[in-house]
């Protein structure tokens, strides 16, 4: 639709991430029904414990760590961890981070992330497709949609998504971690009341 994208990158620091596969070493102690997120050094680990394997990935920004460089702190980090990853597969992922102006263009409309995307978290995927979802229902309530409707399911959206991105904005925010340059900047933030969002100041001294 050609739709103008509305990057993120003023509150939300990464745009990369490497991603694999490895196996289980000991899989009664690692098998956890849970998701672990880890900090490093310029962003942080996802770990996900599935029934045949781990998923994995390090979310980054290439504007502190080049890709070889996160990758090598990516492989110190699992092999730390007691990880094998001697046949492990490394997959590079460049991620657009912000939201479409508009989701709903003529007779087209943009749920969940072909909506936009804030980081590789899946509840981030889960919620904006049920409330993106939701508020199209509502919509279709009505036997006639006009451009009125579009508008209104245009400006929800992006409310919620504003919101969710601010939320996870703050974990970086507020993080009082400040070993490296990406976790200074992240604490520098400012919040600026009169464009309610957070913006990055503009020297770190």
């Amino acid at each position: 639709m050609n739709e103008k994208f509305i990057p993120y990158n003023h509150i939300l620091p990464n745009n990369k991430a490497w991603a694999t596969h490895v196996n289980y070493t000991d899989k009664e102690k690692q098998l956890e029904g849970v998701t672990n997120a880890t900090a490093l050094k310029n962003g942080w680990v996802w770990n996900i414990p599935l029934w045949s394997r781990i998923g994995t990935g390090y979310v980054y920004s290439d504007k502190y760590i080049t890709d070889d460089e996160a990758l090598t702190e990516f492989k110190d980090h699992l092999t730390k961890e007691g990880h094998d990853i001697t046949n492990c597969k490394f997959n590079n992922i460049k991620m657009r981070i912000g939201i479409h102006e508009r989701l709903f263009v003529k007779n087209v409309v943009a749920i969940g992330l072909s909506a936009g995307f804030i980081e590789p978290l899946e509840s981030n995927g889960l919620y904006t497709v049920h409330e993106f979802l939701s508020y199209l229902m509502r919509v279709f309530e009505r036997d006639n949609i006009s451009q009125w409707d579009k508008d209104t399911y245009n400006y929800a959206c992006r409310t919620t998504f504003n919101d969710f991105a601010e939320f996870v904005s703050l974990h970086y925010a507020l993080s009082e971690r400040d070993d490296t340059l990406y976790w200074k900047d992240n604490f520098d933030r400012v919040y600026d009341k009169d464009v309610y969002t957070l913006t990055p100041t503009q020297s770190h001294g």
